[in-house]
């Protein structure tokens, strides 16, 4: 039982930290993306620089799919349309129902079942 318990602690804690990490790690890269204030380019090349560099100096900034794992994912779809016959504009009652003079016993309201006024 106690090891059952600590690995269901364990696999709770995985599962929060992953979530955690999900949720945080977009912003973690935009601010180490930010705080960096070079940017590699190529120096020594025979041919000369085959790449040209970024005009924009945001072009790191945009976002992956990893930014937003939550918004690609459908939701699940929804369940099939299910729905009750029911006879349109009155109630379907039993024929002994129309029948009686009086309401019948299952067709009576209870009466209030609470404790004594004067006790």
């Amino acid at each position: 039982m106690l090891n059952r318990l600590k690995r269901q602690t364990l696999h709770l804690w995985i599962a929060m930290l992953a979530v955690l990490f999900a949720a945080l790690a977009p912003t973690v890269s935009h601010a180490i993306a930010a705080s960096t204030t070079g940017m590699l380019a190529e120096m020594c090349s025979v041919d000369g620089p085959t790449k040209k560099a970024p005009t924009n100096t945001m072009h790191g900034m945009e976002h992956c799919p990893y930014c937003a794992t939550h918004g690609g994912a459908p939701a699940l779809p929804p369940p099939a349309l299910t729905g009750f016959a029911v006879i349109g504009g009155h109630d379907a009652y039993p024929p002994l129902f129309y029948t009686a003079p009086q309401p019948l016993h299952g067709w009576r309201t209870a009466n209030p079942r609470g404790p004594p006024a004067l006790s």
